[in-house]
């Protein structure tokens, strides 16, 4: 499958992908460093329940993330890094589900260290799961998150945070309920 050959690119290059040249330079480096990247507490999965949500036949769909993976690359010119990410993740079909196609929203934020949020985009991430299936692995890429950087600022100000899009109701649950991984 191509995504995860993206994936396992990512992973195996880390933030060293791009090469240098003209007005860039490679990230990663001490003097280029990466924002870092992991998962949001939390957030790291989701239950998507029908009915009143009280047991488990009322499970549509179970899913997780896994790892997060980047690259990034400075333009000195424009003093701005562009970050690319992406990360994977499982599902798991549940006996309440009314259809073998879901939709799960997922986020990436930045944040800068010691503040709130900087910007935050949500993305969708269907999922499939062919007849007698009952799990399912995916893989959501995010290219060409523009950060400033100058001054004293780097990449290391930054971190970028995936998970995802709970409603109030689905991280009440999580928190509520002790989650059984699915992998």
């Amino acid at each position: 499958m191509p995504v995860l050959a993206v994936l396992a690119a990512l992973a195996l290059g880390g933030c060293s992908w791009f090469g240098g040249g003209g007005g860039t330079k490679t990230g990663g480096t001490t003097l280029y460093p990466c924002p870092a990247v992991g998962v949001l507490n939390e957030t790291d999965h989701v239950t998507l329940l029908s009915g009143s949500g009280a047991d488990l036949t009322d499970v549509v769909a179970r899913a997780e993330i896994g790892k997060v993976v980047s690259k990034c690359e400075y333009d000195i010119d424009e003093s701005t890094i562009t970050v690319d990410l992406a990360f994977d993740g499982i599902a798991e079909i549940g006996p309440a589900a009314q259809s073998r196609e879901l939709t799960l929203n997922t986020f990436v934020a930045v944040t800068r260290r010691y503040s709130a949020f900087d910007k935050k985009q949500v993305y969708e991430v269907p999922v499939v799961f062919e007849p007698g299936q009952r799990q399912v692995r995916f893989v959501k890429t995010v290219d060409g998150t523009v950060l400033p950087y100058g001054g004293q600022a780097d990449g290391s100000i930054y971190q970028i945070l995936v998970g995802f899009q709970l409603t109030p109701e689905q991280l009440e649950y999580n928190r509520r309920v002790s989650y059984n991984p699915i992998r």
